[in-house]
């Protein structure tokens, strides 16, 4: 646990940006993508992916057979989704006539040991572009910078938010809530931390 916290902290004070105005509909979209996340939906995960990330994929037909494919062996390896907590108290930022925004997430899984639970750092990035309906999604911890700038060339050297492989936390069921609550405390205060250093 404590080494799980110090690298959470580590990555998130490495992190300086600008901030822009909130969007509304960014939450009612952020609530739906962090919904079907424990549905096991690939239909309406498609729905709320980047079309950046689905055109790579082979397209919206190929990109659902892979998600279908993706959730089915999930299911096989007896994990499942069971919440997504997400750090809500995040700006928008704009380049050009992309808006986009970070959001760091504990995503808790079930496994095959009932007696406990995993807990996984990770962190969604939102997009709204023209020419694409409200705000998509996509994991932006599984990508790396060569990705990352083909997938938004517009974006290149201007994505400063960190990413990490943080190893999952493996928990018992008792002590979920307790360190789910200790965890978005440390997310909380290192974001805080970071707003402070860059208004000044």
């Amino acid at each position: 646990m404590k080494s799980f916290l110090l690298i959470v902290i580590a990555i998130i004070a490495n992190f300086t940006h600008s901030y822009a105005q909130k969007d509304p509909g960014l939450k009612i979209a952020l609530a739906k993508m962090s919904a079907i996340s424990t549905l096991n939906n690939p239909l309406a995960t498609l729905n709320l992916t980047s079309p950046r990330l689905i055109k790579p994929m082979g397209g919206k037909e190929n990109a659902l057979k892979l998600f279908k494919k993706s959730m089915a062996e999930i299911q096989k390896d007896n994990v499942t989704i069971d919440s997504v907590i997400n750090y809500t108290d995040r700006e928008i930022s704009k380049v050009k006539n992309i808006e986009y925004c970070f959001f760091p997430q504990l995503i808790v899984l079930g496994i095959p040991d009932s007696t406990k639970k995993m807990i996984r750092y990770a962190t969604l990035m939102a997009i709204k572009e023209p020419g694409v309906k409200g705000w998509t999604f996509l994991d932006y911890s599984g990508l790396n910078d060569e990705k990352l700038n083909f997938l938004f060339p517009e974006l290149a050297g201007k994505l400063d938010f960190p990413r990490a492989d943080i190893k999952p936390l493996v928990i018992p069921n008792e002590e979920v809530n307790s360190s789910i609550e200790c965890l978005m405390k440390t997310i909380d205060e290192s974001m805080k931390k970071m707003k402070s250093v860059t208004a000044k």
